[in-house]
Parts: structure tokens; sequence; C-alpha cells
């Protein structure tokens, strides 16, 4: 165990996703800090009328000190996003948002405690390196740092899935498809709303299948706990766990905790900055049109991305991906390559993926 500790404490990598992380996270504290301000504004302030503290009466705040956190959070998840002095915005930002939860147990959610102790926990990793809008680029070299605080943030999301899908395993109710057969039934207009057909929140409220889905559920979140640390199972279960998380935010209400899982997913990224290239023939307007979108979706800086003269790819092709392992790819199975590593397009991967599966040719043996 000493061992496994110190490999664990003296991982670099690069730290460039997690530039991407903190800008989510800043975006979704200056959320929740506008829901309190809002409830504030619209319903009072919660000292004045019935709450439930975890701390002695005597630490809850008057009205002034409160709306004064809640600018104060304002101010820092602004920071947090664009960049500046992120470290101690981010750190700020967790330790009062806890100190207001803990000020009144009926404002306490999971998801509310989930995002602070991310971004608490986000604090403690080298997350102002990238997207800082404040500052010069930093050059790539200076991305190398500390990947412990990261991997603390990756247990709590795993963390959290066994915590959700061991108690919805033990719970009777919820393992019959009773819970969610009526959470479904409750924010069925909802997801009308949202665009869902209606036919289709139909079928998800029937009592067989809410039964269903609630065993499907439980094995996926026990599932991604595990399956998001495997080698071998890691990109599968992100795109199962992207369609599963955009499942549950159109057909029910959990506030912010979609985003935060999806963004937490980043997390997971291998921390090697272009280690795949992504060739184009300058000479083809379409394959300069494919560059492009490419280098503007690419938020997680998975791609090199370059031209190839067209004398240097033996059969014309457009575009070649060159894998990590130096392998080439042309067509729809450079196409499976891009999906599976543009966050964007991520959820067409594993379709898309399936049919390259089926296809014959792809490889090309071009050099570089």
């Amino acid at each position: 165990m000493p061992g496994f500790i110190r490999r664990w404490q003296a991982e670099l990598g690069d730290t460039y996703v997690l530039g991407l992380v903190r800008v989510v996270l800043g975006v979704l504290l200056f959320w929740q800090a506008l829901v309190w301000a809002r409830e504030l504004a619209e319903g009072g302030y919660f000292g004045d009328v019935f709450h439930l503290p975890m701390l002695p009466e005597s630490f809850v705040p008057s009205r002034m000190v409160y709306t004064a956190i809640i600018a104060a959070l304002l101010v820092l998840a602004a920071l947090a996003t664009v960049g500046h002095r992120a470290r101690f915005a981010l750190l700020a930002s967790a330790g009062l948002g806890l100190y207001v939860l803990l000020c009144d147990r009926l404002q306490f959610h999971h998801n509310r405690y989930a995002l602070l102790c991310i971004a608490g926990l986000l604090s403690l990793a080298p997350c102002d390196r990238s997207f800082v809008i404040t500052g010069a680029p930093v050059a790539p070299s200076a991305r190398l740092g500390p990947l412990w605080a990261q991997r603390l943030a990756q247990l709590q999301l795993s963390i959290i899935y066994v915590a959700s899908g061991t108690s919805k395993l033990m719970d009777d109710d919820w393992r019959d498809g009773l819970v969610l057969g009526d959470r479904m039934m409750r924010h069925a207009s909802e997801a009308i709303d949202r665009g869902v057909p209606g036919a289709l929140v139909d079928f998800f409220t029937r009592p067989t299948t809410a039964s269903g889905l609630a065993k499907v559920a439980i094995a996926t979140e026990l599932f991604l706990a595990v399956g998001l640390w495997l080698n071998k199972t890691r990109v599968f279960a992100l795109w199962w766990g992207v369609l599963f998380h955009l499942t549950i935010e159109l057909t029910s209400n959990v506030e912010q905790f979609t985003w935060l899982a999806l963004a937490s997913y980043a997390l997971f990224v291998t921390p090697d900055a272009h280690a795949r290239r992504f060739f184009f023939d300058p000479s083809r307007p379409k394959s300069v049109l494919y560059a492009r979108l490419v280098a503007s979706m690419d938020w997680v800086d998975r791609f090199e991305i370059r031209p190839w003269a067209p004398d240097q790819l033996r059969d014309g092709h457009s575009i070649v991906v060159v894998r990590r392992d130096g392998s080439r790819a042309t067509g729809i199975r450079a196409f499976a390559m891009v999906t599976r590593c543009i966050p964007l397009l991520f959820l067409l991967w594993a379709p898309v993926a399936l049919v390259a599966s089926f296809t014959k040719g792809g490889e090309t043996s071009a050099r570089a």
C-alpha cells in the first residue's frame, strides 16, 4: 500500500482537461448562486422562516451576511470560470457553499453537495493552466502537473455511483420500479415540454417498464463505478454514462447533476494531449472544412491537426487519422476515431464504431 500511495502521489500528466472541467464547474457554481439569490429575492430569507440548521443556530448568518455570501459566491464562480485565481475561487466557493447547506438542511440536495465537493477537490489540482481568459496561453510543456487531486475527484464520482446504486438495490420500492415510476409520473409534463414524445413518456410510466428501467438504472450505476476505471471498459462506460444521464435529464428534474456528471467524465480522459494526429488534404475544400470542424470541437485536445501533401497519400484520401499506436485510419474508421475523441460527437461513437467494425478497408499504409 505505501508503494501504491507513492506512485499515486508522484503521477504526472497533461492538465489541459482540468481547465475545461474548471470552466464548467464555474458556470454550475454561478448558476447555483443565482438560484439562491432568486430564492432570497422571491421567497425571502430562509432564516426568517422554518429551517433546520445542522450547525448551532448562532452560526446561521443574518440576512445581510447571507446576502453578502451569495454576492461573494457569484464573484468567485465568475473568477473560477475565466481562470483568474481559479483554484482559490473554487476552494472558497466550495467552503461557502457547504456552509450554506449546513445552515439549512432543507436546502441540502445530493447534487448540490456533489458539485461543491468536486469543486473543492479540483481546487487542489493544477486546473489553472488552460482555458484561462485573463492570461497568456500556457505552453504544453508547462501544463505537466500532478494528477493526485484529479484522481480524488474521479473517486468521488465513483463513490456517488456506489452509494446511489447500492441504496436503490437495497430498497424494495426502488428495485421494483415504484419510485422510478412515481418520479416519471410527476415529471411527465416537464419531459413533454422538453420535446420528449408523449407516447414515449407514457411507455416509460407503465409499471412493467418502470420496473425494468429501475433494474437497468441500478446495474448502470454499479457498472459505472467500476467500468470508468478499467482500460477495457472505460470508453464504453463513458458512452453509456452519457446516454444514461441525458435520458435522466430529459425525463426527470435532477437540477445540475447531469452536467456535473458529464463534466466529471472529462477527468477520466487519458492525459496525453495530441497523442493522435489528424491529417487533411489542403487542396480539397471538403478536407479543410473537416479539419476546421475537428479543431473547433476538440475541447480535450486529442488531435494534432495539420495538412498532409496529397502525394504522401497513396490512395488520395481526404483525411487520415493516426492513432496512438501509429496505425492509420480513413473513411468511416477515421470518423469513428473522431467521434470517440470529440465531446459533441461522442454519442455517435458506439453506432459508428459498430458499423466500422463490419466495414472492410479503412486502414492505410501511407507514410507520415
